[in-house]
């Protein structure tokens, strides 16, 4: 029988899971802290420690994948960090009025005009590189689900 403690971690780890699609939720940090409390809750006896670091190593990773992922995907594609950091604040500011779409148009509207600017107008490079940085940052929520899917069903299976 499952205890309520870890089903309740479970459906936590779920709502972690799922809170990867949201802005500001920081999933992955939370369900590092799920896992260390349910461990404190038995008194560190189950997940084994091996496990434990594991699930909050993997939970810690899916939350840098979510910061970093536009910023590299942007550096890729060839926009300067400075435009990537400039236009994630601008689609932040942009999430409050627009909703979602505000931090896609606030990232991908900054970088490609600045790449218009850096290129002399030419609007393939311009939107090359704003493609790189709105895909990178709309598949961080994918990646940080990923992960953190896996950090559930692996939690599960060590206390189940």
């Amino acid at each position: 029988m499952v205890s309520l403690a870890a089903g309740l971690a479970i459906a936590l780890l779920v709502v972690w899971t799922a809170s990867s699609f949201v802005p500001f939720v920081p999933g992955g940090v939370l369900a590092a802290l799920t896992v260390v409390r349910y461990a404190y809750t038995t008194g560190f006896a189950e997940p084994s420690l091996v496990a434990l670091v594991a699930l909050v190593a993997v939970s810690l990773l899916a939350s840098a994948a979510d910061l970093v992922s536009g910023m590299v995907s942007g550096r890729i594609g060839g926009a300067s960090t400075r435009t990537v950091v400039v236009g994630t604040l601008i689609g932040i500011v942009l999430l409050v009025p627009l909703g979602p779409i505000g931090l896609v148009v606030g990232l991908g509207g900054t970088v490609f005009v600045a790449a218009l600017d850096e290129h002399d107008g030419d609007t393939g490079e311009a939107a090359r590189q704003a493609a790189y940085a709105v895909v990178g940052a709309l598949a961080s929520a994918f990646v940080q689900a990923v992960l953190l899917a896996g950090v559930t069903v692996a939690f599960a299976l060590c206390v189940l």
